[in-house]
């Protein structure tokens, strides 16, 4: 096909789009084609990019969300530091009785874990309660789990405040919320400058434990880092009814259009015009998302919608990503960081402190490198370089680890230390962005809050199967459990290359084209889609600039 075929294609499609996709397909026009028809006719992201700058009010309105939200995130990241900081202190396992690693310490890091898994199908109630008021709820519960944790009197009680926080913490994690209010342009960035806040948390946690670990002999190394466990949450608490809107898509599924124009006008657009272009685009589109979805069962407790056909791939997805995130190895350095280096020889409670604090403060760094960069780079692309490095340097720290068991030398020691760093600047650069973004980009409006709380739960049961299992085998497995997490990546490569879609270019509501057209894969499609796109603004960028030259 030529290119003045090609062009008059894209116009025709143009000109004949309508609302109800299915109409188009039954056609003799490419799916692919479809989708073009429909991402150029409401194409947000140029809208977005017309509509919005951040030196604004508006620009201000954003930065307050994500102060509240970081806040949010913040606190998650200080509820998984502490479980690894105070694993360093020695008045922790003195006071309940247990070592650094083993059934007691694993059981504490699962617990967490089922909670989460406990907690996960109740954030279906932000489709009720707004996304708002999940996010309240679940940061007051993490205050209730810390008071409990920080004045804990015995293994039981402490036990129940990590099952609590567990739970808490399962239904104030909001990307969904940070995707739905950011405008379209800068929600990679944002939803990723949201995941760094998680890191910001983690390294004041850190940073604390340094001086924490001096205190080796006194009850309050312990207590005072659980009760800090409150701080975020409570700072969220008072602010968010005040400083936050309530999710547009929230809204508008609850009939208040009104309210959702107000919200969009003033967030997404610098003219605070609820008439405007965009917000009529973003409007359009969430109601046209909606009405696609109304076969939906909504009621909270049901998930077999899951296992429809049209559903399916979906739920394979949020299964395979959320066992990678939690099986990619990166807990053997967030959680087992204590018996990790002591098969190295390093047991310094002072210098583990400090290589916690430097590792956290390298993962925040590259975190936002990550943010950065993840609108620039296919979704695909991130995925498979960040899991052929966890490889690299997996193998790499299993060889220097072997030969620390056979010649104990400091440079053997210093060169793991050195793949376990690498290992967090890719993983930080990479994949951490694509943690808050890629689960939701690929779960439709009505979906998304069922679809989440499925995730978490996944999470849940994939990490409580990691953390038991590392804590039992670290011990007997040495620098081998690195070994261990090489195979399993190397599975997860193959199965990413084959089932994980392209998502990079497409709106969030879009994206259901790829996966509910009937009789294609959803993997050659999104990338056909991507090409045509690529090829459809080529085109027209060249038809613009001969109408500027005519």
């Amino acid at each position: 096909m030529g290119t003045d075929d090609k062009e008059t294609t894209v116009h025709d499609l143009d000109r004949t789009a309508t609302n109800d996709v299915n109409d188009l397909k039954v056609s003799d026009i490419h799916v692919e084609e479809v989708a073009i028809a429909r991402l150029t006719e409401d194409d947000l992201y140029k809208l977005s990019k017309e509509s919005f700058k951040f030196r604004s009010q508006a620009g201000l309105r954003i930065m307050l969300i994500m102060f509240v939200q970081g806040c949010n995130q913040a606190g998650y990241g200080v509820d998984w530091s502490v479980i690894t900081g105070i694993n360093n202190i020695s008045s922790w396992h003195t006071y309940f009785n247990f070592g650094t690693s083993g059934s007691t310490y694993g059981t504490l890091n699962a617990l967490m874990n089922v909670g989460t898994m406990c907690g996960a199908p109740f954030l279906t109630f932000s489709d009720h309660i707004g996304r708002r008021g999940i996010n309240f709820t679940g940061n007051a519960i993490v205050i209730v789990a810390a008071i409990l944790q920080g004045c804990s009197i015995n293994m039981p009680m402490f036990m129940c405040g990590r099952f609590i926080l567990g739970f808490g913490s399962a239904i104030m994690s909001s990307p969904q919320y940070m995707a739905e209010v950011s405008p379209a342009h800068y929600r990679g960035l944002l939803v990723g400058l949201f995941g760094a806040c998680f890191q910001v948390g983690s390294l004041g946690m850190n940073a604390g434990f340094i001086g924490f670990a001096k205190m080796q002999t006194d009850n309050l190394a312990w207590r005072i880092p659980v009760l800090l466990e409150a701080l975020f949450p409570a700072i969220v608490c008072l602010t968010i009814y005040f400083l936050t809107p309530e999710s547009p898509r929230y809204l508008v599924m609850k009939g208040k259009i009104a309210q959702a124009r107000r919200v969009i006008a003033r967030y997404q657009t610098n003219s605070d015009d609820e008439n405007s272009e965009l917000v009529n685009a973003v409007i359009a589109q969430i109601e046209d998302s909606l009405e696609q979805d109304r076969v939906v069962n909504r009621q909270w407790w049901n998930f077999l919608v899951f296992f429809t056909k049209p559903v399916r791939y979906r739920l394979l997805i949020l299964v395979l990503y959320s066992v990678f995130q939690q099986w990619n190895g990166g807990g053997i350095i967030t959680t087992y960081l204590v018996p990790a280096l002591n098969t190295v020889g390093i047991t310094d409670s002072t210098q583990i402190a400090g290589i916690n604090f430097g590792l956290t403060a390298i993962y925040c760094v590259f975190t936002v490198v990550g943010a950065v960069i993840v609108d620039l780079v296919n979704r695909r692309t991130l995925i498979f370089a960040g899991l052929i490095s966890f490889i690299l340097l997996q193998t790499a720290a299993t060889i220097t680890g072997w030969r620390y068991t056979v010649d104990p030398t400091t440079a053997a020691a210093a060169l793991t230390l050195l793949w376990i760093f690498s290992f967090q600047v890719c993983s930080a650069t990479l994949i951490a962005t694509m943690h808050n973004l890629y689960p939701v980009e690929c779960l439709s409006l009505v979906l998304r809050a069922k679809g989440l709380g499925f995730f978490s739960l996944i999470q849940g049961i994939a990490g409580t199967v990691q953390n038991y299992g590392i804590s039992l085998g670290i011990g007997p497995l040495g620098y081998k459990i690195w070994a261990v997490y090489v195979g399993y990546n190397l599975l997860q490569l193959v199965l990413s290359y084959f089932v994980f879609p392209e998502t990079a270019g497409l709106s969030l509501e879009e994206i259901d084209i790829v996966f509910e057209t009937d009789g294609v894969n959803p993997v050659p499609m999104s990338l056909n889609i991507q090409k045509a796109k690529k090829a459809s603004q080529i085109l027209n960028a060249e038809r613009d600039e001969n109408l500027s030259l005519s």
